[in-house]
């Protein structure tokens, strides 16, 4: 097989090699987050690992291509590269090797990254420098043909990102993305090596091995998944089943985490059932503003227990909204959702509050710590009515060395909200719970004993068990702010035991349950 035109179609390659890679790096996120969630960690082990990848490829390739005459490293380079690409979905079903391997949720995202990406990085590394071998002539315009094929990689980087972001992953899904570009580094490959037999028939040999090892290891059913979706924020799954403590339920997944459960019938008292709370802090409550929406069960307590009230809930992913109508009754409340980001939405909206309640955090390792500094705090603060209320609902523990990050978020509360109360609830002050904060915009507030007595005289007492005293969490040296907010290094020693635990309870939920 002749090519028309090989000086444009090496430019083409290398336009392509660069789309592939950056496609695959904006979807190793996305194949990471249902495994490990989605934090700094992953990004950096993600982008760090595939530039060592890229590096060691690159060196790998000039070696080859100056040492070996033949034309077959360009196309091996393609196929290697499509390979490791496709197989990239299949390895990600595989990973409980590394998730048992350490504690450290660090240590497991640069394991994991290696043994996805890596190997495809190197792959499509070594395309480059094959590339150059072939589409610089002379010594004297080599300068000028490298920086022709840089350029056409890098605007091809370029495209594979804006296409990703903004097309593919929720319109096609990150699986069959991987599987559009293994097939086009492919194609790309088998069009040098018709004139070759045997790397034709390595060709062949390598597509029906891949197809084979496909079949042989397909993924068994999932019975009791009620909606699966992957979009443009979370790998999304509604699922019904059966939970120890809270009988049958429905449970909505985003990524690696649970982001509401919706037990049929369950006396467990939840941060979902405070809302009588509010009532003895504030008068008269008629706007709400709920941050995060999720399965929309914060929301729905909030306006089924405040029925005069107009309850707003911010939520970035629209397509959590059908999600909650269809699979846990949202239709049936008058609730308003706005779309959009919570602080862009403070910084634009003039609006006033009763109460406003941030329940923001993606999962319990993935936290927008851009909601939880002075600055953040501030803003919300000047969203309040006399005597409004804020509540924010975090995951940490109160003593041990997991205490740090919430003894940072109250100290830089406090700042800016100096009345305030503290609810837990978990059982005992080393264990990983929700805990509450709610501050006040007035300085007329009742003590912690007097709040505790009126919810236990009115039937309350679950709720008034969960009251916690201010010094229960001591003080940080650590004040978040816009310019420093350390939350994933707070967050680390917390993740020690809760992060594989957590693991191993979502596992056996998926395996027994035949989920």
């Amino acid at each position: 097989m002749t090519l028309p035109n090989k000086k444009v179609f090496y430019v083409v390659n290398s336009f392509l090699a660069g789309f592939s890679i950056m496609v695959v790096e904006l979807i190793s996120s996305r194949i990471v987050a249902p495994i490990l969630g989605a934090t700094v960690f992953t990004w950096t082990s993600v982008i760090g690992l595939t530039l060592l990848g890229l590096a060691i490829g690159g060196w790998v390739g000039g070696k080859v291509a100056d040492s070996v005459k033949s034309n077959r490293p360009l196309p091996i380079a393609l196929l290697a590269s499509a390979l490791s690409v496709a197989l990239i979905p299949k390895f990600a079903e595989y990973t409980s090797f590394i998730t048992d391997a350490s504690n450290s949720i660090l240590v497991l995202n640069l394991l994991l990254s290696f043994y996805l990406f890596f190997i495809p990085a190197c792959a499509i590394g070594t395309i480059q420098p094959l590339l150059l071998k072939k589409y610089a002539d002379t010594f004297s315009s080599i300068g000028t043909k490298y920086g022709t094929l840089s350029a056409a990689w890098s605007i091809g980087s370029m495209l594979g990102v804006f296409l990703t972001g903004f097309f593919l992953i929720s319109v096609i899904g990150s699986t069959e993305t991987i599987w559009l570009i293994s097939s086009m580094l492919f194609l790309l490959g088998i069009t040098y090596v018709f004139s070759d037999t045997s790397l034709l028939l390595i060709f062949i040999a390598t597509l029906l091995s891949t197809v084979v090892l496909y079949s042989v290891t397909t993924t068994p059913s999932q019975k009791n998944v009620l909606f699966e979706k992957e979009t443009n924020y979370y790998s999304t799954k509604v699922i019904d089943t059966v939970l120890p403590t809270l009988g049958e339920s429905r449970i909505l997944f985003l990524d690696l985490d649970i982001h509401g459960v919706e037990p049929t019938h369950s006396n467990l008292l939840t941060y979902f059932d405070m809302q009588p709370v509010f009532s003895y802090i504030k008068d008269e409550i008629k706007d709400i503003l709920v941050l995060g929406g999720g399965a929309y069960l914060l929301p729905r307590h909030f306006s089924e227990y405040y029925q005069d009230a107009h309850v707003t809930v911010i939520e970035t992913d629209p397509e959590m909204i059908p999600i909650a109508n269809e699979f846990f009754n949202l239709q049936q409340y008058p609730i308003t959702t706005v779309i959009t980001d919570a602080r862009l939405y403070m910084q634009k909206n003039q609006g006033t509050y009763d109460v406003i309640y941030g329940d923001t955090f993606n999962s319990y390792i993935s936290v927008p710590w851009y909601l939880l500094t002075t600055e953040w705090n501030a803003q919300v603060r000047e969203r309040l009515n006399k005597d409004g209320i804020y509540a924010i609902n975090f995951i940490s523990s109160l003593d041990g060395d997991g205490a740090e990050l919430a003894k940072s978020i109250t100290n830089t509360f406090k700042q800016t909200f100096p009345n305030y109360y503290v609810f837990l609830f978990g059982k005992g002050s080393t264990a990983v719970q929700n805990i509450v904060l709610v501050g006040i915009n007035g300085d007329n507030i009742l003590s912690e004993k007097e709040l505790m007595k009126r919810l236990g005289q009115d039937g309350h007492t679950q709720l008034a068990r969960t009251v916690a005293s201010r010094e229960s969490i001591g003080n940080s040296s650590v004040i978040l702010t816009d310019d420093f907010s350390p939350i994933e290094r707070l967050m680390s020693p917390l993740l020690k035991d809760y992060f594989p635990n957590n693991v191993r309870q979502i596992r056996q939920i998926m395996t027994e349950r035949n989920i």
